[in-house]
C-alpha cells in the first residue's frame, strides 16, 4: 500500500462508509466491500505466492492442445504465466484493482480461483486461505495506513519491490511506515490483541 497511496485510501474510504471506524470489519461486510474484494483479488493475482502452483502427475494419458502428456507425468501449472495473459489482464505488471470490474461498476466473474489450483487438486486449505488473507486485509486497511519511510531529513524512502524466486514468493525487506488511523482505530486494535491473548 505504501507503493499505491491512492488504492489504499479508496479502500480506506470504502470500509469507513460500510463498516466505520468503531468496529472491526467482519466476514458479514465482505459482500458489501466490492472495492476491497477487487483490491484482494488483484493482490493474489499481481504476486501470486506460489507463481507455479503445486507440481501434480497426471493421472491417466491425456492430450492437451496437441501435446499428449502420458500417465504419471508431471504437470506443472504456470501460475504466474496466467496471471500474467495481455488478453486477460491489460498491463499485467501494474496493480490494479480497478481491472476487477465491469463497465457498469460491478466486480466481475473473475475471482482469481487460479491461484489456488485446479479441479480436484484445488488447495484443501482454499476457503480457509481466502478468508483469511482477506480478513487480513481489510483489518490493517481499516485501522493503518501505510506510506513510505521517511530518512532523518524528513524525505520518503523510494520502495523497489523485490520478491524472491523460488517455489514460494515473497517480498523481501523494505522500509515502510505503519501509522494507527486514529486513536480509536489504534484500542480496536489493542483491545482486540488483549482479547486474543497477544
Amino acid at each position: 500500500m505504501a507503493l499505491h497511496p491512492d488504492i489504499q485510501k479508496k479502500a480506506q474510504t470504502e470500509i469507513d462508509s460500510v463498516v466505520g471506524t468503531l468496529r472491526l470489519p467482519e466476514f458479514k461486510d465482505r459482500p458489501s466491500l466490492p472495492y476491497v474484494e477487487a483490491l484482494y483479488r488483484e493482490l493474489v493475482r499481481w504476486r501470486p505466492v506460489l507463481p507455479l502452483g503445486v507440481a501434480y502427475a497426471s493421472s491417466t494419458n491425456d492430450v492437451y492442445n496437441g501435446y499428449f502428456i502420458p500417465k504419471g507425468a508431471t504437470v506443472i501449472s504456470n501460475i504466474w504465466a496466467m496471471t500474467r495473459d495481455k488478453s486477460i489482464y491489460h498491463e499485467p505488471e501494474q496493480f490494479n484493482p480497478d481491472r476487477f470490474f465491469t463497465a457498469d461498476g460491478k466486480l466481475n466473474n473473475d475471482d482469481t480461483v487460479l491461484t489456488f489450483g485446479f479441479g480436484r487438486r484445488i488447495c484443501p486449505g482454499r476457503h480457509n486461505a481466502d478468508a483469511t488473507v482477506w480478513a487480513t486485509i481489510v483489518s490493517i486497511l481499516s485501522t493503518f495506513s501505510i506510506a513510505k519511510a521517511k530518512d532523518v531529513t524528513g524525505k520518503e524512502i523510494d520502495i523497489d519491490p523485490k520478491y524472491s524466486d523460488g517455489v514460494i514468493s515473497h517480498p523481501g525487506p523494505f522500509a515502510c511506515s505503519i501509522i494507527p488511523r486514529s486513536e480509536t482505530a489504534k484500542a480496536l486494535v489493542q483491545a482486540t490483541a488483549e482479547t486474543r491473548g497477544f
